[in-house]
């Protein structure tokens, strides 16, 4: 009798630690919502003990046409349970997801990503007064710089000490395309002549697999 009294209380006791929780994936295209990039990508959830060890994975699935998939997991209460989700080609933000599960509740899962497009920028120094002029620029993710921003010449608060100085022209330059997320863009330049200091800005926009060469002349 005393031995089934204490399965009964181990039984409980197992149970009440490892609850079932609901997880939600849902991949979404920054621009438009749409997660078809995303569709039959396969995940698995990988279970730990806290510190390491007893490594095991628990679960494996696929996401649907839509980038989405739902199911139930139980957790242990202070195990370590972490989702890993593949990732597709022609994805320029949003990295591979590697996401630790909260293991007191349910959890949503969103991949926010954008596809690649091609960029070569070039400049040329149309108004050249002489040797000492100076040409710096930068560019950004129009809608969030945490996306993208491009530093070689300039930062988003200050004009970065590098420079083109002279009459320099690059616009034959053989083209080098960056792969960057699709979207707009804002640039902007500082010209520095002896007749004074111009600053300027424009947008343009990266579409998908599309190569855009852009042109800065000041």
């Amino acid at each position: 009798m005393k031995h089934l009294v204490f399965i009964l209380i181990l039984l409980v006791f197992t149970t009440s630690c490892k609850k079932k929780h609901s997880i939600t994936i849902q991949a979404q295209d920054y621009i438009t919502g749409d997660g078809s990039a995303y569709a039959n990508m396969p995940f698995s959830v990988i279970q730990s003990l806290p510190g390491g060890g007893k490594i095991k994975t628990v679960y494996e699935g696929v996401l649907d046409e839509s980038g989405h998939a739902s199911f139930d997991l139980k957790m242990h209460r202070n195990w370590v349970y972490v989702l890993s989700v593949s990732q597709p080609d022609n994805i320029c933000y949003g990295s591979a997801v590697i996401h630790y599960l909260d293991n007191e509740s349910s959890n949503f899962v969103p991949i926010d990503y954008l596809k690649c497009g091609y960029l070569d920028i070039k400049s040329k120094n149309l108004n050249c007064e002489n040797s000492s002029d100076e040409f710096r620029f930068r560019f950004f993710y129009t809608d969030n710089p945490d996306i993208y921003v491009y530093k070689g010449f300039g930062t988003l608060n200050e004009w970065h000490d590098q420079a083109i100085y002279g009459c320099m022209d690059f616009s034959n330059d053989e083209p080098y395309y960056r792969d960057l997320p699709v979207g707009d863009y804002t640039v902007e330049w500082e010209v520095i002549r002896q007749s004074g200091t111009t600053i300027n800005a424009e947008t343009f926009s990266i579409s998908e697999q599309d190569t855009l060469t852009y042109l800065i002349e000041y």
